[in-house]
């Protein structure tokens, strides 16, 4: 009986959640402000493995990928299918955008400038790399405002800025990090990016999810490794053409 009344105990005790901060004074916009000021910049570079689900209008795709992002435009994603086969190398420095295809036999070697619309063509986030890599490393930039308002709620506090035609909200825990971003034009929302699961170890997202509703674009990176602020070798962000394989030249 003793043994079932330590179990019973157990059982409850793990069903106890932390109590939830209760505001004693709401921080002004300055102080937030000055929060993001602190925190910008903060991370440079990424290298982790990540499960990689993309939406985008009725479709949707599920991948494993190895990550390499160093600000202020490289990138690399080695991207396999879930039973680990490489069907995607694809990497830019910036200005040249290199792309290995296995998935026809021969594979196909790409090259050619780093534009938005060839880098759209692979990765299929209608963003800059600019644009992507800084949300994606915890960064999301800020509109020029002309004013700025606090709002309390249950779940933290949020922070909107706003100008004549656009407006920015953010909403930070009660730990004040950011866990939110959206951004409006003339009252639409037309970005988000939300934050979730902070890693104790460097206090960076390991949980990230991008919305662009008017492209009806979704992607949401949850990553199982993950290293930040680390020295990348720049030369993993060029890809040398595989022997045998004939080179396609981008637009």
């Amino acid at each position: 009986m003793r043994w079932l009344v330590f179990f019973l105990l157990f059982g409850l005790i793990g069903c106890i959640h932390p109590a939830v901060p209760v505001w004693t004074e709401v921080p002004t916009a300055e102080q937030l402000l000055n929060q993001l000021a602190s925190g910008s910049g903060r991370y440079s570079s990424l290298d982790g493995a990540a499960s990689v689900s993309l939406t985008t209008k009725d479709k949707y795709l599920s991948t494993q990928q190895f990550l390499l992002m160093q600000k202020p435009d490289l990138l690399r994603a080695d991207v396999l299918t879930g039973f680990g086969q490489l069907i995607l190398q694809m990497s830019t420095d910036g200005e040249v955008l290199s792309v290995f295809l296995n998935t026809t036999v021969p594979g196909r070697f790409l090259r050619g400038p780093a534009s938005y619309e060839n880098v759209f063509r692979f990765v299929r986030v209608p963003l800059a790399t600019k644009d992507l890599l800084t949300l994606l490393l915890y960064d999301p930039p800020l509109i020029d405002y002309q004013h700025h308002q606090v709002k309390l709620s249950s779940k933290g506090v949020s922070l909107i800025l706003s100008n004549d035609n656009n407006s920015q909200k953010l909403f930070f825990n009660h730990e004040l990090q950011v866990v939110g971003c959206h951004y409006f034009r003339a009252g639409e929302e037309y970005l988000s990016v939300n934050y979730q699961k902070f890693s104790k170890e460097n206090n960076f997202p390991q949980k990230i999810k991008i919305a662009i509703p008017l492209e009806n674009t979704q992607v949401k990176v949850d990553f199982s490794d993950l290293k930040v602020n680390g020295n990348i070798d720049i030369a993993k962000f060029f890809l040398e053409q595989p022997k045998n394989i004939l080179l396609e030249t981008l637009p």
